[in-house]
């Protein structure tokens, strides 16, 4: 079914159709996310901005998890419409043509009527607003939904349905109705007691339909009702159209009342107040047209036509860290749309981060907006204030740029309150309530691109002397994180001497202790990297800071708000609260389910951390990250026969994830291993060796299934040398029987056997029966890779003696996969039969899905060497269907090359060749040995070639 079967109605409770079929879209918060979707729709929007929609400036801890399950409900919903929603890195995006969304049905019929009154056909206007006015369902617009967006569209739709209500009374008026438009007009005045426009067409129905003094009426009862509970007068325009009734029916006997002339602000000067914009200004294409595109949107909506403000916002907000180019862009983008709009451009710095001056209060701001405009007398009540400046450029197209605000509160009184002007604020701040409340669409800014970043160098130091030294720029670029104030001060330091080298300056910014003394110009705290992180470090509370000079300990990229509440030692509610109020101030920056730190900032934190934490509270900070990790790793052990050889200690109060299965343990590793590998290095560097070999131990399934092996053996002899410096035997020998299975993967069969003959020495005296087991198979399958045959049988068979004798159905099952492939090489196919079926029937039991892929793969090794092609197909097409669910993609590899053996002649060479080049993809990726075999195999087939003598053997490592 195609996506144009879709409709959406949001002028009354929220409901979509397909066809005639209404779509069940889930519980509430699930329907303001497809509200949300729809009124932004075609537009991407953030999974920050969906969540300040739903829930505000707090919203809870499981908020962005929420936000993915009510997205894949939605998408559930939405199942054979064609895939209208969508998503990218960015948000999401759900796509509906004009005439599939009822607000987009009222703007053409609105648009229609009002080109039939200009062609001055108004009955035909008042059929298209009645079409337009029909859109509307009883019930308030998105009743029953939560949030500030539902809300907001609540008002929003309230108020265009009385505009075109008017718009529509006007046209019965020309045509002679007068009687049926004060009928319906007083009904309405109850919801809007206060609105002029409206009372001015009633009383002029009412006068028109011979009741005079009903409409008389209707102007005293504003009157007064502006006066109690306002302390105002009428507007000027509604004391002309009382005086004009009472002049066209009193006669003479009546004295017309004047109404006061109203206070004109005298025309101002035209201001251009525009800073002048950043010399070498480079890069952010996408960020420039986001905000020009917004304008021009905004300015080409913003008539009597424009129905929507969820979709067109006058608002532009540019936010990010400190340092990132805010105001660089937004001057640039002020300069460009400069002449589109001919009252001026308007200049406010607020100081929201400014070291040397407080920051500006909204009525200062506002006396020097209403000062631009030569308002003349600016009175003293802030509301006052607020009523003038609006009235003032509620007609004009200006340009404003509010620069560097602290909040979303010191923007609010300084916003236009509607009309053609555009409006162009910066901050370190998200600024939710402005996106919520106006729909205000924000541009985040990240640091440059690594192309963006050798512009500005280039542009600074000159392209001749970054094209002399590449390599030294680009190394530059990534120590200044590509953040463009770090990238202009490292060039002023470049370009101060002329015998400086970027490289010199690389060498010094090497150094993580100097980094932040090298990115500053003496004596300039504005052009300063801890200067610039300085400043919103000071704006943070106290329970923020010492979240901000905590998570500068974590190692990692970035962390999980789960690992942050271990780190912080608080709930994971207050870990995540802690979390959003450091995003906000984008001194971290969210990707995903983690929060990630830049490197500069990450040295800063660390910097404060020094100062305002003790040693020992970084120490047992870093300890209890730890043992969360370790906790979060174990968990695949239990309910298993194989033990675990350490006691978890366990992060007390701190819950671990927990996994359905091992595919999913496995996929979190690999999402996880930019922060594994960083604390397994940082448990060594700190004295942490427990916890150090610990992880290298835990992080066995991984690697076997889809980790490399050199990083394997990097972490495991890291582990080792940990279980060394504390005399932990017991450590080292899994650890060694570990590398032996790393080192066999890359081929180095010599030394994978020392290092298990070295275990077994270790072993002797410690009585480990089931360890000795592990080892001794491990040591028949290294040496069946180097084929010594005989004595990896011997071997192979004294372990599943062992095995058998202590009562381990895991560890007999690993025997047999062992003494199955062993067989199979020697060409003893029925006794591989006979071992692989029984130690299948054993990994089954047991619940080991990577071991018995591995036996799949060896009983389809030996129903191929049988000849039985389709029994061997099988084997293979099981262990692969079983690997592609678990993540293994080692394991997945051997079944493609098995797959790829069995097809290797007749028609299906094609298939061979397909299902080996995938083999290979993934061998080489992993760095195991087998992608020599498999690369073999693939030139054997191009050439047409017989296979060479041993290639049908099917390697394990391990």
């Amino acid at each position: 079914m195609e996506n144009g079967c879709l409709r959406v109605e949001t002028l009354g409770p929220l409901r979509a159709f397909a066809e005639r079929r209404e779509i069940p879209l889930g519980p509430p918060k699930q329907r303001a996310v497809f509200a949300v979707l729809t009124l932004r729709t075609n537009s991407v929007v953030s999974r920050d901005d969906l969540i300040d929609c739903i829930w505000g400036e707090s919203p809870p801890a499981t908020a962005a998890g929420s936000l993915h399950t009510y997205v894949s409900g939605l998408r559930r919903s939405l199942a054979g419409l064609g895939e209208p929603l969508t998503s990218s890195g960015a948000g999401y995006t759900l796509q509906l043509g004009p005439g599939q969304l009822d607000i987009g049905v009222v703007e053409r019929l609105a648009a229609r009527a009002r080109t039939s009154r200009a062609q001055q056909d108004p009955a035909a206007a008042v059929t298209a607003f009645d079409g337009a006015l029909a859109c509307w369902h009883p019930g308030s617009a998105l009743s029953g939904l939560p949030g500030p967006f539902a809300a907001e569209h609540r008002t929003w739709a309230s108020d265009l349905r009385l505009r075109l209500q008017m718009e529509r009374a006007e046209l019965l008026l020309d045509l002679g109705q007068p009687a049926v438009v004060a009928d319906q007009l007083r009904s309405r005045i109850p919801d809007h007691p206060y609105h002029e426009q409206l009372r001015a067409l009633l009383m002029t129905a009412l006068d028109r339909s011979g009741r005079t003094a009903d409409a008389l009426a209707q102007y005293h009862d504003l009157r007064n009702l502006l006066a109690e509970d306002l302390g105002i007068d009428p507007s000027a325009e509604l004391q002309t159209r009382y005086a004009s009734i009472l002049a066209d029916n009193a006669g003479a006997q009546a004295t017309p009342i004047r109404p006061a002339a109203p206070t004109v602000a005298a025309r101002p000067v035209r201001p251009a107040q525009l800073p002048r914009g950043v010399g070498g200004f480079v890069g952010r294409v996408p960020s420039v047209r986001q905000v020009l595109d917004t304008a021009r949107t905004a300015s080409a909506d913003s008539g009597v036509g424009a129905l929507s403000p969820q979709i067109v916002p006058q608002i532009v907000m540019i936010v990010g860290v400190g340092g990132v180019g805010k105001t660089a862009l937004a001057v640039q983008c002020a300069h460009l749309l400069a002449a589109a709009y001919p009252d001026g451009q308007l200049y406010v710095n607020l100081r929201g981060f400014d070291p040397k001056h407080p920051a500006s209060s909204p009525a200062d701001a506002l006396r020097h907006l209403l000062t631009s405009v030569n308002a003349g007398t600016i009175p003293a009540d802030q509301e006052e204030r607020v009523a003038l400046w609006r009235s003032i450029v509620r007609d004009r197209s200006m340009l404003i740029v509010l620069d560097n605000a602290e909040s979303a509160d010191q923007v609010e009184d300084l916003l236009p309150g509607g009309g053609p002007s555009f409006t162009v604020v910066t901050s370190r701040n998200r600024l939710s309530g402005l996106a919520v409340r106006y729909s205000a669409r924000r541009v985040t800014l990240s640091p440059f691109t690594a192309e963006e970043s050798l512009s500005l160098l280039s542009d600074a130091i000159g392209s001749a002397r970054v094209g002399a030294e590449p390599s030294a720029a680009r190394r530059l670029a990534d120590l200044c994180d590509h953040l463009p104030l770090a990238l202009r001060i490292a060039s002023e330091q470049v370009t101060a001497g002329p015998q400086s080298r970027i490289a010199d300056l690389v060498a010094d910014l090497e150094d993580v202790r100097r980094r932040l003394d090298a990115l500053q110009i003496p004596d300039d705290e504005l052009y300063s990297v801890r200067g610039v992180l300085s400043w919103s470090y000071a704006r943070l509370d106290a329970g923020a800071a010492h979240a901000f000079r905590t998570l500068g300990l974590f190692p990692g990229v970035g962390i999980r708000g789960e690992a942050a509440a271990a780190l912080l030692d608080v709930p994971l509610s207050a870990a995540a609260a802690a979390l959003r109020t450091l995003a906000a101030q984008h001194l971290v920056e969210t990707t995903g389910s983690r929060y990630r730190m830049h490197d500069l900032t990450r040295i800063y934190a660390e910097e404060v951390s020094r100062s305002g934490e003790t040693t020992a509270s970084r120490r047992q900070a870093l300890e209890r990250v730890l043992r969360w990790y370790i906790g979060t790793l174990t968990q695949d052990c239990e309910d298993t026969d194989i033990r675990l050889p350490f006691t978890p200690e366990g992060a007390a109060h701190h819950e671990p994830l927990r996994f359905d299965d091992r595919r999913e343990l496995v996929a979190w590793c690999a999402q996880e291993w930019d922060n594994l590998a960083p604390l397994v290095r940082t448990a060594q560097r700190i004295g942490c060796h427990e916890q150090a070999w610990q992880l290298a131990y835990l992080l066995f399934d991984y690697f076997y299934a889809a980790g490399k092996a050199r990083e394997w053996v990097d972490m495991l002899r890291i582990g080792i040398r940990s279980a060394e410096l504390i005399e932990n035997r017991r450590g080292q020998v899994v650890l060694l029987n570990h590398l032996s299975v790393a080192l066999s993967r890359l081929g180095q069969h010599g030394a994978a056997v020392h290092q298990l003959r070295r275990g077994l020495r270790l072993l002797e005296d410690l009585g480990d029966d089931i360890l000795r087991t592990s080892l001794l198979s491990n040591l028949a399958s290294t040496l069946r890779e180097a084929k010594d045959y005989a004595v990896a049988l011997s071997y192979a068979r004294a372990a599943l003696d062992l095995a058998r004798r202590i009562g381990s159905e895991y560890y007999a099952a690993r025997c047999l996969d062992v003494l199955c492939e062993l067989h199979a090489e020697l060409g003893e196919f029925e006794e591989s039969l006979r071992r692989g079926r029984r130690g299948l029937a054993a990994a089954r039991r047991c619940r080991n899905v990577l071991l018995e892929a591995n036996i799949l793969i060896n009983l389809g090794v030996a129903e191929h060497g049988l000849g039985d092609a389709e029994r061997a197909r099988r084997h293979f097409q099981d262990a692969l269907s079983l690997c592609e669910s678990t993540g293994d993609h080692y394991h997945e590899a051997l079944a493609l090359f098995g797959l790829a053996k069995v097809q290797r002649t007749g028609p299906a060479a094609q298939a061979a060749h397909d299902l080996a080049t995938r083999a290979l993809r993934l061998l080489e990726d992993l760095e195991a040995e087998e992608a020599a075999d498999v690369t073999q195999f693939l030139r054997a087939l191009s050439t047409g070639s017989e296979p060479v003598p041993g290639e049908d053997s099917m390697r394990r490592a391990g």
